[in-house]
């Protein structure tokens, strides 16, 4: 398996744990403004994690350093799973350069 691929691999399971994560959280029935805007800063991340992954037309290029960051950013608010998958997966695609 190529860098590429495990790239691919690693950040598509992040992207769609935090996704399954962040909507089961919406359950929860004492919902406040700070809430709401976390769910939909969660879901946006991780579309866009999912979008670079799947690349169809390539809207967001997969780059090493989105994943990092976006994983950083993805343990803080949502999904600590999600979020360090995607960023191993960042990681592999630094030592891969």
């Amino acid at each position: 398996m190529r860098e590429e691929d495990l790239i691919r691999l690693l950040a598509g399971i992040g992207g769609a744990i935090t996704l399954i994560e962040t909507i089961l959280s919406i359950n929860e029935r004492n919902v406040d403004a700070s809430k709401v805007i976390l769910i939909i800063t969660s879901i946006i991340l991780a579309v866009i994690v999912l979008l670079s992954v799947i690349r169809p037309g390539n809207p967001v290029p997969m780059n090493w350093l989105l994943f990092v960051g976006l994983g950083i950013v993805i343990i803080i608010f949502s999904s600590l799973a999600g979020g360090i998958l995607i960023l191993v997966a960042g990681f592999i695609g630094y030592t891969e350069r």
